[in-house]
């Protein structure tokens, strides 16, 4: 088999979270290019699923939207029931959260843990036994440098959400090791500095978004693009060795 067959995705069911922006949304287009049969659409932002769908207007792929809070496990549970076995999930999903932690309240907390690392256990738990069946799955889980450093390079990222990437490096090993005789391969992707909504303060404050740029080795951001073709050669044949990874797409910030 070739390299480039081994990319294709012809015949998956995959589910994406935060798809209504960013690197979700760009997962969900490179998915639809690569032949995924059938993509589920999830965003708490109803309008912002409204973007995707226009972008993914004329491609063959079947869509099934969801406008809900990943991290409810009854309207999760609820959507794969209604769609049936998904075989490749692609967790995304995730708030904006800068407190540090002399102003970090417990609801900012709560929310951001919600949004990030329950979101993707809720998906994982609730999807896993159908993949078990299937004898086949993908899980990649979109954590950040920040969770590998404490914070990103100008300390912007704030603790809760440090804290909750970090939770999913951690539970991307442990559900590699658990699934991974099952069929079912887990890896994460770690990226840094990216063009989305996350950095727009970044950018209007001339001093401190050039302290960003130099901080990384490449010298400029990420475009959600060059995350998504991580994610999607992670969910393909031609990474099929490879579980229990977190890879850096950070443009040399968190060598290791």
């Amino acid at each position: 088999m070739s390299f480039t067959s081994r990319i294709k995705l012809t015949g998956r069911t995959a589910l994406v979270t935060g798809a209504g922006s960013g690197i979700g949304q760009s997962c969900a287009e490179l998915l639809a290019a690569q032949g995924a049969t059938h993509i589920v659409l999830v965003d708490i932002n109803k309008n912002a699923l409204e973007e995707t769908i226009d972008l993914l207007a004329g491609s063959s792929t079947a869509l099934t939207v969801a406008a809900i809070d990943a991290s409810n496990w009854a309207e999760v549970e609820s959507l794969v029931y209604k769609v049936g076995p998904i075989d490749t999930i692609i967790n995304a999903a995730g708030n904006l959260a800068t407190s540090p932690i002399e102003d970090l309240d417990l609801g900012e907390w709560q929310e951001t843990i919600d949004s990030h690392l329950k979101s993707c256990f809720v998906l994982s738990r609730i999807i896993v036994p159908g993949m078990a069946e299937l004898g086949f799955g993908r899980i990649v889980n979109i954590g950040s440098v920040a969770g590998k450093r404490g914070g990103d390079t100008v300390g912007f990222s704030g603790t809760a959400y440090a804290a909750a990437k970090a939770g999913i490096d951690g539970l991307t090993k442990v559900m590699a090791r658990e699934l991974a005789p099952l069929g079912i391969r887990v890896n994460g992707v770690d990226p840094g500095l990216t063009v989305t909504k996350r950095i727009t303060a970044l950018q209007e404050d001339p001093i401190v978004w050039q302290k960003c740029l130099e901080s990384i080795p490449l010298k400029r951001p990420a475009q959600p693009i060059e995350i998504a073709r991580v994610v999607i050669w992670l969910t393909s044949d031609a990474s099929s060795y490879l579980t229990g990874e977190t890879v850096n797409v950070d443009g040399g910030i968190a060598m290791e």
